[in-house]
């Protein structure tokens, strides 16, 4: 449930800075913004594929007992 989560949000972030680069005319948005969008989806995309090779699996030490 939690990596599902993960994923969502790391979608909903990449969608949101693809927004920010693509806007056009009065809405344009800086030269600053923009790099800074490609820097988050990068770092997104990498905290996404964390996630995914981490998945939802049990720690050995939790089983200890």
């Amino acid at each position: 449930m939690i990596p599902d989560i993960g994923l969502m949000v790391g979608a909903y972030i990449v969608v949101r800075m693809i927004s920010f680069m693509t806007r056009r005319n009065e809405l344009k948005e800086s030269i600053l913004v923009r790099i800074l969008s490609i820097i988050v989806i990068l770092i997104t995309l990498i905290c996404v594929a964390d996630l995914l090779m981490a998945g939802s699996s049990i720690p050995n030490n939790f089983m200890m007992e």
